[in-house]
């Protein structure tokens, strides 16, 4: 046996007998987990009180308090979580009240509860109504019987509990940032890793809860378990050490025999696995080898592999993380996708959905909402078209309150987001740390539409948000929950039912490893709000852009604006410029009926702006799409909602009827748009004969060393972008050039928001500025950078003011991208070869 770690102040004796009792006769972590305190719980609530008083202000605890009452939940986890959820969490209503007289309401309203679970003319009811609790301690006791009767018409005959339930044990994840929970052995920054974890199992059997371990590691940490569909194999990540080890996939037998590691590789993450209907596996992983942009911390994509761990291919191709993909039962893929190309980078952290090869990435729910600020831990409610949720927030672990989504009602803001137990308003708050007070939960695993299991903790605590000790829990809608599985030594998470899984959809493989582009088809670009209240006709071509991520943080500088504010790393352009390089791949035109269809280059991030006549954008698209090879993927319009169905007609349009285009060219082949190459040779030419700082601004290519960002601008690229002069306005925006700032809204924009068109400098020029006539090419080149918003840079390492040390830093990162992708590059021939 086990015996749990008590800790008490010098100078209290609080319920010694009781720890006494409780070390010799069970352990909370011993073989299960019952009521059996019918005789001490009471006599040790009453002296727990008497200190917990001692130990608040007004009944709220301060952090002496907190740890007196983990201390009591670890001896008396399920009496002593009866006893919170009957005061609502709410612990000052007992502590405030200095007499007993709130324990024959909560008896009262215990038996009212069970009343309405087993009807009043059950026997075992009428009993427990009709026995008289005079004394304090016989109220107590009175209140765990109700309890205890309650908890086996919950779980004990809930055949929904049947199956074995499998978890692990594992400190809290995350860091400054509810997705940084990769704890690379090479991490350029931030990089979170406590030891001590374990596999377990659990087993519900009348009102008790049974369990086994099928690994343990002390030093190591054990995480996200997934069950193989014929119920036999447990899938997880294990991590062995912070500095000499990764967290890579392993496998398991549910009997604990037969572990075997699945995935390899130096210096990467792979974790959040999930197996697929035909023992395919998708997970998680930093083997894209890149950097968030507003920090330094590694970036980890979606990833596929055969159940043996070959074949190993990436299936995202995402600015920043992609986290817990889970399988639906029509064969989709729902994952969070961070995303926020050319707008702020706090709120836009949606529920993305695709298909087990990686085609039809689009939107589930949230891409253009402040709210939810994070959607997370997403699963399906079987039988359902409805997630499972945990909403959080931006700088926060992987915590928050509980929600069901149902894209029905429509998919931005609040329109299909329900808070839930209990049922509740819900108002689409814009807060960066969402859903941090209070109760707060983790890892839904639903059993059907009313019922669920799942991590949580209804305590704040000490504040800290690796303090807050979490255990699992049956639960209902209206937040009626029953303990099943504690530690006190470690949160116990991530619970998933061990059982036979049927009734899931595999859909067919789409992609064509043998093709090197996707096509896009976009039936009538007016359509959806996107160009709201634009003429038809007004709209000329389509730009396709793609986007390059930086594989190492060098050298910041920053943003702000109305969606934030943030840092930029190995900054690609002036502050509230272009977060990431831009490489513009061509247009493709838009025919009379605003249909388009084009050619991209597969796997590879895009995204879209509507042109008109002057090649000014009209609207752009602050997101991106990825198409695997040889997919197809159509849309409505511009922005339209995926709930809406276009109006039937009979008419081709000509976009079909032309057939796939390639895309034009813009004055070249595609490369990353550098102001060096394409912007300063025009001022160069035609204006810093006269901007050349004498009396007015300069225009010249005098180099300007920025030690922060450590870049080299020049001197007409920092008088143009720079937040100052007579050229800005009250709310700092630049209207000289006028960009979109990417602290920009997560909601969509108006057409014609800002940039070129909207620019003094492009008006300016247009009418003629002194002696000065710029040719097409030129107007489109400055046109082009303003609606990019104003990159300097055409790669990463352009311009760049760094050491000789930082050179090499940003040089490996290079390579080691390069071998990870040459290994996927071998591991498509070898799956091409396996499928002849």
């Amino acid at each position: 046996m086990r015996v749990q770690k008590v800790i008490l102040p010098a100078c209290q004796t609080l319920i010694f007998c009781v720890i006494l009792l409780q070390v010799l006769s069970v352990s909370i972590t011993a073989a299960e987990i019952h009521c059996r305190h019918f005789n001490t719980w009471p006599k040790a609530m009453i002296e727990l009180k008497a200190e917990l008083i001692k130990h608040s202000d007004s009944g709220n605890l301060n952090k002496d308090g907190y740890r007196l009452l983990k201390e009591h939940q670890d001896m008396f986890p399920i009496e002593i979580d009866w006893f919170i959820q009957a005061l609502g969490n709410d612990l000052s209503k007992w502590l405030n009240r200095e007499d007993n007289s709130l324990l024959p309401e909560l008896v009262s309203s215990a038996l009212t509860n069970l009343k309405d679970i087993v009807g009043e003319h059950n026997p075992e009811f009428k009993i427990l109504q009709e026995t008289q609790a005079n004394e304090v301690s016989d109220q107590y006791k009175l209140f765990l019987k109700i309890c205890e009767f309650r908890r086996k018409y919950r779980i004990a005959d809930n055949n929904a509990l049947s199956a074995e339930i499998v978890y692990t044990k594992h400190y809290n994840l995350g860091g400054s940032h509810y997705a940084y929970t990769e704890g690379q052995s090479d991490a350029q920054s931030e990089s979170h890793f406590h030891g001590g974890s374990s596999l377990c199992i659990m087993k519900i059997k009348d009102s008790s809860v049974s369990f086994r371990t099928i690994l343990e590691d002390p030093k190591g940490v054990i995480r996200d378990p997934d069950v193989s569909f014929d119920g036999e194999r447990i899938l997880f990540a294990w991590k062995k050490s912070h500095k000499n080890d990764d967290y890579h996939l392993y496998e398991i037998g549910k009997d604990g025999k037969d572990l075997r590691q699945l995935t390899y590789g130096e210096g990467v993450a792979d974790y959040e696995g999930i197996y697929l209907p035909d023992g395919d596996i998708i997970f998680n992983s930093t083997r894209c080898i890149q950097t968030v942009d507003c920090f330094w911390t590694e970036v980890s994509n979606l990833y596929r592999c055969d159940g043996e761990g070959r074949y190993l291919r990436r299936l995202s191709y995402d600015q920043v993380h992609t986290n817990y993909p889970q399988l639906l039962q029509d064969g989709r893929i729902v994952y969070t996708r961070w995303d926020y190309n050319d707008r702020g980078q706090i709120f836009p952290q949606a529920l993305f959905q695709m298909n087990t090869d990686g085609t039809l990435q689009t939107e589930f729910y949230g891409n253009n909402s402040w709210f939810p600020t994070t959607i997370m831990h997403a699963r399906g409610v079987p039988g359902k078209n409805k997630i499972i949720a945990v909403l959080s927030g931006h700088h926060t672990i992987q915590q928050g309150k509980l929600a069901y989504i149902d894209p029905t009602p429509g998919r931005q803001e609040n329109e299909g987001v329900q808070l839930i137990s209990p049922k509740r308003i819900t108002p689409a708050d814009r807060i960066d740390q969402y859903g941090q007070d209070g109760e707060l939960f983790q890892y839904p695993y639903s059993i059907n539409e009313n019922e669920f299991i799942v991590t949580y903790s209804p305590f704040e605590g000490d504040r800290n948000l690796h303090s807050r000790h979490y255990a699992i829990y049956w639960m209902d809608v209206d937040g009626n929950r029953e303990l099943l599985a504690y530690d006190p030594d470690v949160s116990c998470s991530q619970p998933m039912a061990l059982s036979e899984r049927q009734g899931y959809h595999q859909r067919p493989e789409m992609v064509d490893y043998s093709k090197d582009y996707g096509i896009y088809y976009v039936k009538d670009v007016y359509e959806g709000p996107g160009l709201a209240g634009i003429e038809r006709g007004a709209a000329k071509s389509i730009r396709v852009v793609a986007l390059d991520f930086r594989a190492a943080g060098i050298g910041m500088n920053g943003s702000h604006g109305v969606a934030g504010g943030a840092l930029s790393s190995t900054p690609p352009a002036a502050r509230n410029a272009s977060w990431d390089v831009k490489i513009v791949l061509g247009t493709s035109p838009i025919y009379s009926d605003g249909s388009a269809m084009f050619k991209v280059p597969d796997r590879t991030p895009v995204y879209f702006q509507v042109l008109d006549e002057k090649n000014h954008v009209i609207q752009t698209m602050r997101s991106w799409s990825t198409l695997q090879p040889g997919e197809i993927f159509s849309c409505i319009g511009c922005h339209e909602s995926k709930n809406y169905v276009p109006p039937a007609s009979s008419h081709t349009t000509i976009a079909m009827q032309e057939g796939v285009k390639e895309l034009d060219e813009f004055y070249g082949s595609a490369r990353g748009f550098s102001y060096l190459k394409e912007i300063q040779p025009i001022f160069d030419r035609s204006c810093a004969a006269c901007h050349n700082g004498d009396k007015i601004f300069s225009l010249s290519a005098k180099e300007v060393v920025d030690e922060q960002a450590k870049r080299k601008w020049t001197e007409s690229y920092q008088n143009l972008t720079s937040i100052k002069g007579s050229f800005y306005d009250a709310k700092d925006k630049n209207m000289l050039v006028n960009w979109i700032p990417v602290q920009s809204e997560p909601s969509m924009l108006p057409p014609y928001y800002a940039g070129a068109a909207k620019s003094k400098l492009v008006r300016m020029l247009e009418k003629g500025h002194k002696d000065v006539k710029l040719s097409q090419e030129d107007m489109d080149k400055i046109a082009c950078w303003i609606d990019l918003l104003v990159p300097f840079c055409g790669d990463y390492m352009e311009a760049n003011a760094w050491t000789d040390e930082e050179i090499r830093k940003y040089l490996h990162f290079l390579d080691k991208r390069e071998k990870y992708a040459e290994i996927d590059r071998e591991n498509i021939e070898e799956y091409m070869k396996s499928k002849k």
